[in-house]
């Protein structure tokens, strides 16, 4: 699918991002010199094998971990940390089992915008979310694919540079989950946030990427970048398939 970017400097820039952990029997190099830019507007998802690293170098793009070798950056500054201009969406939802779903949307803005824009702001985008008629329900009162709007509607409202989503779909069917694709690639027709989406599903990568960035292990390393413009889902599929059987 092809959307309209950008311009100016990329959204989200990765150059040579190198980790590596101690364990018991030694070192494990995790990744290995792995760069990439993802403009604003794009949704590139980071495809890949368990083990790949692709989880640690999301984490090390939230500035929640720190690389060896390398550097990351939005909008030409440099991460130091973690910081409102990335916001995650992990696989579990992790909301406020005590908060209603308005007021775990409206958690993290709190005393970051006047009450009225925050009622103004919350309201926004549970309509945008398809959760207005779930605004006082409890989590446990909501199935998980609810859960998982709510999980983004939470971070879409603190307005980020760039949405970083670790495999935030792969706990649901596949029903549920194709809504949840379809809800996000609208939101970022209507609204063009740029999206780093990690996921080991070919599908899912083929269903909703701009770009699709090819991930092989041992160490994390990119394979391959491959363009969606001008394929359609089973072109893209049967390219990402081949492309990850190559040694």
């Amino acid at each position: 699918m092809s959307r309209l970017k950008g311009t100016g400097p990329a959204a989200l820039s990765v150059r040579g991002i190198s980790k590596t952990f101690l364990e018991k029997d030694g070192e494990l190099e995790v990744l290995s010199d792995v760069s990439f830019d993802i403009e604003k507007g794009e949704l590139v998802c980071v495809l890949g094998p368990s083990g790949c690293g692709k989880s640690t170098l999301l984490k090390i793009v939230a500035g929640l971990e720190s690389p060896d070798r390398g550097d990351v950056s939005v909008e030409g500054r440099t991460v130091s940390g973690p910081g409102r201009d990335r916001c995650v969406v992990f696989q579990e939802d992790a909301l406020f089992p005590w908060l209603t779903v308005a007021e775990n949307v409206a958690f993290g803005a709190k005393g970051r915008m006047a009450k009225s824009e925050l009622r103004s702001e919350v309201k926004r985008h549970l309509e945008m979310t398809g959760l207005s008629r779930f605004a006082d329900y409890l989590p446990r009162e909501i199935s998980g694919g609810m859960k998982q709007r709510v999980a983004l509607a939470r971070v879409l409202i603190l307005k980020p540079k760039v949405l970083l989503m670790d495999e935030p779909f792969g706990a649901l069917d596949a029903q549920t989950r194709e809504a949840m694709q379809d809800l996000l690639l609208s939101l970022i027709e209507d609204h063009s946030y740029t999206v780093m989406f990690i996921t080991h599903d070919v599908g899912e990568a083929a269903a909703i990427a701009d770009r699709v960035i090819v991930m092989d292990r041992s160490p994390g390393r990119i394979k391959a970048f491959l363009s969606t413009d001008g394929l359609d889902p089973t072109e893209v599929r049967a390219e990402l398939r081949s492309i990850m059987k190559a040694r």
